[in-house]
């Protein structure tokens, strides 16, 4: 399971495993119903799966149970999207790319490969993201600290995620963008007024994109909101 999270093939790392019959059962999130098609599998998937097969002595199944919730809007298919955005929260089972055009998870696997015949590193900065946003939604531990990792630009977590946008504005010749959490107290007329925190040039939108993001900066590649919380 630990492969095909890495190579991007399920969501999140809840698996609900259980045996009962002489059988082992997992339900695992993806977002497309062949998501754990062979033509997805990677060399770690495949060698792991055969292992399996081997020591159990019979040969893996797999069935669609069903959505995990109705209003499920499935994944991106956008022939060319034309940005992506690295985003995730600390309650989020999508995946950690979001298509700038459709506003949709992009699938990790629908992508080149990142690293070592999967997105390990993606994965990793997604962990580390969720982390500090529950620590933020948690509000007791380290909520001011977590926060700076989200929305200041120089932190060492947007450092991680800025360097994997690159990479992967490489890997697909699309523009990734890098999502800068805003949840600062500050006022309406202040927050209007700011700067790319990286070039210093003007990158508020003159309409609300996706009924969502209110900055976006072509030369850094960073997009944002306007901030909920006001004095």
């Amino acid at each position: 399971m630990s492969s095909y999270r890495g190579s991007g093939q399920t969501q999140g790392k809840v698996e609900s495993q259980f045996v009962t019959n002489n059988t082992i059962f997992c339900y695992p999130y993806t977002l497309e119903e062949d998501a754990l098609s062979v033509k997805y599998n990677n060399h770690y998937v495949n060698f792991w799966g055969k292992k399996v097969e081997e020591i159990a002595k019979t040969k893996l199944q797999f069935k669609t149970v069903g959505k995990s919730h109705k209003d499920y809007n499935g994944q991106c298919k956008c022939q060319q999207s034309e940005f992506y955005i690295l985003q995730t929260n600390y309650a989020s089972y999508a995946s950690p790319i979001t298509c700038g055009s459709c506003n949709l998870s992009v699938p990790l696997y629908k992508l080149p490969v990142y690293y070592d015949y999967g997105y390990k590193p993606i994965l990793s900065w997604e962990s580390n993201y969720q982390s500090c946003d529950t620590l933020n939604m948690n509000c007791e531990v380290g909520e001011v600290w977590a926060m700076k990792q989200m929305w200041r630009a120089d932190s060492q977590l947007s450092k991680q995620g800025i360097e994997i946008c690159k990479k992967i504005t490489e890997l697909t010749n699309t523009p990734t963008f890098y999502h800068l959490f805003n949840y600062r107290r500050i006022s309406y007329a202040k927050d209007i007024k700011r700067k790319c925190p990286c070039c210093g040039g003007e990158w508020l939108l003159k309409e609300k994109l996706h009924d969502e993001y209110d900055f976006k900066c072509n030369t850094c590649n960073l997009i944002s909101s306007l901030s909920k919380n006001r004095p």
